[in-house]
């Protein structure tokens, strides 16, 4: 038999608790593994206990007329306690109710399909996104990743 390679779940629930992030708005995309990687030393270099994973939300892009795409974004990571840290934000925590759920492993390139599947989901099931989206960043490597989803929806309104 053929096995899904990405199967979507519903109705899942997020939650984070001590989250550690880093907002970052209006940033250009070329920009974006930078950041990361600037807030992953920060850890480091601060000693900060955490717990599991990195995880980035994306909140929406912006296309300027010139074509340049821009994101906010945040990033974030669980840690054992409250912290608090000049150009940081801290939440005890963090929710995201009824989400789509799916888990990926593949390439970088591959993970395009997941945003691809959800979208056509979230078409055929008369959803709504809510924009925004959630990456927990299990495992990754130059050419794998094993990344873990999740996307806020709403049930489209039945009066439309």
């Amino acid at each position: 038999s053929l096995m899904e390679k990405i199967k979507i779940q519903t109705h899942k629930k997020l939650r984070l608790v001590n989250v550690l992030a880093k907002e970052l708005r209006g940033l250009p995309l070329e920009k974006l593994d930078e950041e990361i990687q600037k807030f992953t030393n920060f850890l480091e270099v601060s000693k900060i206990q955490t717990k599991g994973p990195l995880i980035t939300k994306t909140i929406g892009t912006q296309i300027s007329e010139a074509g340049e795409i821009s994101l906010d974004y945040d990033i974030y990571i669980q840690t054992v306690r409250g912290l608090n840290f000049q150009g940081y934000a801290f939440y005890p925590e963090l929710v995201a109710e009824n989400c789509l759920f799916a888990h990926f492993e593949g390439t970088q390139e591959e993970f395009n399909f997941v945003d691809a599947k959800l979208s056509l989901y979230i078409w055929e099931n008369d959803l709504i996104a809510r924009g925004e989206q959630y990456m927990i960043h299990l495992e990754q490597n130059e050419k794998w990743m094993m990344t873990d989803v999740f996307k806020p929806v709403e049930k489209m309104n039945e009066t439309l």
